[in-house]
């Protein structure tokens, strides 16, 4: 007993000391504004400039988009092109096709001015293939590329992926709602039209990559590389039907290199961009107004090379969606049939169903369900519908599974 009491008193001695520490807050002399982070490059190529701008929040607080600057290109010539913003803090420019000479970024911001250096273009040299490869952990994504006149050395990677998924169980009818002229809302059964039935379907859902990927030459007698950019761990529900990577590669310069490589360490070993001085991130970008002040960001002039591959029947790869609940059966209150329906009112099946109104306390009870098939009384003719079979919305509707029904254009027919 003795030996017990001894033990509690130890826990609470533990537990009282622990309830007295405070969350440590090291003093970091962050603006009100937060610092500027700048994300994206000059295009140089065939494509538009996006650059993404941001500001950093206090310690332990999310940061959050810059949306009112003024941002541009400008040339070595003093010849300018201006960049649209929106509500997420992306500026956009159309597909410039510059003229050969350096180039800078300039941004107004909350009162400030900030430039990037002049930038040389960097070229970047084609993708040569995008491979992937079945392994015991999943599918494993691999790029390849070369520069045949050793000039490159340093890459950096990014990918867009796009996915097809599909709905557990196909609706052919759904459940409209009208307000008849007392004002109250009816709810009946209607059948889907085809082009319906595939918007509930089919769906595609999209990832940016958000991993920093690397890879340098500069040991190697030859500018030729090869590096994993995407592992997919096996059964993941992107390569159950139909998969598609975009692979985007970009030329760097060793400053730009030595960057991002500052910022993977900085965001892998902490987790955020934020966590650690952000004097230790910064990159080619000052602030002109104030030159003491931080700017987190490096750009480059650079032009983009692409590739897509598309990902279909992976060896031993299984569909984890599970519907549950799976299917259930609403059926009709017997006197709303008695009143619309029946035997003695000669009416098809697609007009029984859309002129028997379901009970408002029926439709209640399965809010979260689908409508996908109808059950009829066979006899005596004509059949009419006295219920339905429903399946739960997830399993119906694959749009509820944050995917969209909008095919991409680049997606095979």
């Amino acid at each position: 007993m003795r030996n017990n009491s001894c033990r509690l008193i130890f826990i609470l001695i533990i537990l009282f000391f622990a309830a007295c520490k405070e969350p440590f807050e090291p003093a970091i002399d962050t603006p009100s504004t937060g610092y500027l982070v700048v994300e994206g490059n000059i295009n140089s190529g065939k494509g538009p400039t996006v650059i993404k701008l941001s500001r950093t929040g206090r310690l332990n607080f999310g940061g959050r988009a810059e949306t009112k600057a003024e941002v541009q290109i400008v040339g070595e010539d003093l010849s300018s092109y201006n960049l649209t913003g929106n509500e997420i803090g992306v500026y956009t420019s159309a597909v410039l096709n510059l003229p050969k000479q350096r180039y800078r970024l300039r941004i107004k911001a909350d009162g400030k001015e900030y430039l990037s250096e002049l930038l040389a273009e960097k070229p970047t040299p084609p993708i040569d293939s995008v491979s992937w490869q079945r392994t015991a952990e999943g599918a494993e994504i691999y790029v390849h590329t070369h520069d045949d006149s050793n000039k490159t050395k340093y890459y950096k990677w990014a990918f867009e992926e796009t996915w097809e998924i599909r709905s557990e169980n196909v609706a052919f009818f759904k459940f409209q709602t009208t307000v008849s002229p007392n004002r109250r809302s009816i709810t009946t059964v209607v059948p889907l039209t085809h082009q319906e039935q595939d918007l509930l379907y089919y769906c595609w859902k999209s990832k940016v990559s958000n991993e920093i990927l690397l890879g340098s030459t500069a040991k190697l007698d030859k500018d030729k590389i090869s590096s994993r950019v995407q592992l997919i761990r096996n059964n993941d529900d992107r390569l159950v039907f139909l998969y598609s990577i975009n692979v985007i590669q970009t030329a760097m310069d060793i400053g730009s290199y030595n960057f991002y490589q500052n910022l993977k360490a900085n965001t892998e070993g902490n987790g955020s961009i934020f966590d650690r001085q952000p004097s230790e991130i910064s990159g080619n970008i000052k602030c002109v107004t104030n030159p003491n002040e931080i700017v987190i960001g490096n750009v480059m002039l650079t032009s983009p090379q692409e590739k897509r591959i598309f990902i279909k029947n992976v060896p031993n790869w299984a569909n984890t969606f599970v519907c549950n609940p799976a299917t259930v059966d609403m059926l009709h209150n017997p006197d709303t049939l008695a009143k619309y329906n029946g035997p003695h009112i000669p009416l098809s099946q697609t007009e029984a169903a859309a002129k028997t109104p379901v009970h408002p306390d029926t439709i209640m009870k399965y809010s979260l369900y689908f409508p996908l098939r109808a059950i009829f009384v066979p006899i005596p003719p004509p059949p009419y519908p006295i219920g339905y079979t429903l399946g739960y919305r997830s399993c119906v509707d694959c749009t509820s599974r944050d995917a969209s029904n909008i095919k991409p254009s680049f997606w095979p027919n």
